[in-house]
């Protein structure tokens, strides 16, 4: 597999034209970068429209985003038979990219957690110390696997 590297900065996005319910660009690019080249892909993208940040958990080393659903997300959950073929007996989540900002020193781990089917969380833990508290005005997102 290739190394990815992905840059962004933090645009305003209009949310009325939008048409995700999640409206953190750093929480979108971390989803749908780590769901790249995923068997079921298509369909969990399509969760995308139907979920919204609902909390945010700042720790000292990081941050947790929590995610709630719309009943029409139900439609693209996977099912045990799908949860089981991409995650096997393993938590299921999904961890493929890490987040860097150097000038913030952040070099985090970051990963998708599902629940039921469904993307319930994003986590994201500075390896370097503590994760700031507001929202980051740019990053990049470096391919962990080989």
């Amino acid at each position: 597999m290739t190394k990815a590297t992905i840059f962004a900065t933090k645009k305003k996005r209009l949310f009325s034209k939008s048409k995700h319910m999640i409206e953190s660009n750093l929480t979108l690019d971390i989803i749908t970068a780590t769901l790249q080249g995923e068997k079921y892909e298509g369909q969990i993208t399509k969760q995308l429209e139907h979920l919204e940040e609902v909390e945010y958990e700042h720790t000292d080393s990081g941050l947790l985003i929590f995610i709630e659903y719309r009943k029409e997300a139900k439609e693209f959950w996977l099912t045990d038979t799908q949860l089981h073929e991409t995650f096997g007996e393993s938590e299921p989540e999904l961890s493929k990219f890490e987040l860097i900002n150097e000038e913030l020193n952040i070099r985090a781990e970051t990963s998708v957690h599902f629940k039921n089917g469904i993307i319930e969380r994003v986590e994201i833990w500075n390896t370097l110390g503590d994760y700031p508290e507001e929202d980051l005005e740019k990053w990049e997102l470096r391919s962990i696997q080989s």
